[in-house]
């Protein structure tokens, strides 16, 4: 495999400056401060899961120290000097940025539109402009949020939409429709995350909210840990995809690892199916429909599940390599995740999932 036409298409390069200042759960607020510390983060991490059986507030407190640990004293080059450096020369990168402002955590140091300005002026850089493609992340309730990616991608070359509903939407919210249109008229790629965990909305779960705007029918409330699902749920794109069909999309992380774990642990058939199945399904009935695996399969474990969807035409030309830097970090390294996803795959199989796949999806 010619080592230079490697792309990683889910990858981050934000800083601290683009999370909110209440991201850690109130208990954990007065220890922020600790959190840069890697020995100590991983302490608070152990004794949130193992002792107080909090495992999203492991999970919150391991993100928030990489914030912290990786993008506290760096601006976005700064990030991205780091992914580049741990990939052979002309390895290509897809930056996701995240807008974090309506989930409800409080104010975000930084607007998101200077997080753009930065990175579109990276993405002009000679040094950097062949080898990132930034995507634009689309929230509802940002205004003007149509404008505002006609702009980014027709002025400054970004390549795609960001999507992340567990920050509070369904992926199919009306207010994006115009988005969405002008996506699929232009093949514009979407990456949208679609497993559960991550980061989610905090703010007040309203009655309107726990009526499914489509279906109608009554949701559960619950933490708002856990009724986030309900909008990261890989069945929303059925109702995307009936408004847009030839949407071309990624549901990234592939339903994620505790849905893989599931499928390969209960078998098929199981009611309901796992997410995993669903955003196989979706690839089979959509001809744009894509998913990559990064942070799913951080864990060798997974492995030759991946090899057995690589067996079928239908994933063989879908899914795509990513690692979800630097989230990846709380469990390996990122040159220990592309080095061992290789080597198991072997160079042939490698290649179609990091070059030819990644190529058609961002249209290269």
């Amino acid at each position: 495999m010619n080592e230079s036409k490697i792309i990683n298409v889910h990858a981050h390069i934000f800083t601290h400056k683009n999370v909110p200042v209440n991201f850690l759960p109130l208990l954990l607020r007065p220890v922020a401060g600790w959190l840069k510390n890697e020995k100590l983060a991983s302490a608070l991490s152990w004794i949130s899961e193992k002792i107080f059986r909090q495992r999203h507030w492991a999970e919150l407190i391991s993100r928030y120290h990489h914030f912290i640990a990786i993008g506290e004293e760096k601006t976005q080059e700064g990030v991205l000097k780091d992914l580049i450096a741990q990939y052979p020369k002309g390895t290509k990168f897809a930056i996701l940025t995240m807008d974090m402002e309506y989930m409800g955590a409080g104010k975000v140091p930084q607007p998101f539109t200077e997080q753009l300005e930065e990175l579109a002026a990276l993405k002009r850089k000679p040094a950097y402009k062949d080898i990132i493609y930034p995507f634009i992340f689309v929230h509802p309730e940002r205004p003007n949020i149509f404008e505002l990616v006609k702009q980014y991608i027709e002025v400054e070359n970004f390549a795609g939409i960001k999507l992340y509903p567990p920050l509070g939407y369904f992926p199919f919210d009306s207010r994006l429709d115009a988005v969405f249109e002008y996506a699929e008229k232009k093949g514009i790629p979407i990456t949208t995350h679609c497993a559960r965990g991550g980061v989610f909305y905090k703010g007040k779960i309203t009655d309107d909210m726990l009526i499914h705007p489509i279906s109608g029918k009554r949701l559960e409330k619950n933490s708002n840990k856990y009724f986030t699902d309900v909008y990261t749920d890989p069945l929303n794109y059925v109702y995307l995809l009936k408004k847009f069909p030839q949407l071309k999309i990624n549901l990234a992380h592939c339903g994620g690892f505790d849905e893989w774990k599931k499928f390969i642990e209960g078998g098929q058939g199981e009611v309901p199916p796992t997410w995993y199945e669903t955003v196989c399904k979706l690839m089979e009935g959509s001809p744009n429909v894509y998913a990559d695996v990064s942070y799913t399969l951080y864990t060798q474990e997974l492995y030759p599940q991946l090899r057995v969807m690589l067996g079928i035409e239908t994933f063989r030309n879908k899914v795509l390599f990513g690692s979800d830097f630097y989230m990846v970090q709380r469990e390996t390294t990122e040159k220990e995740f592309y080095l061992r996803l290789r080597a198991y795959l072997g160079d042939e199989k490698f290649k179609q999932i990091a070059e030819i796949n990644p190529v058609k999806f961002l249209s290269l």
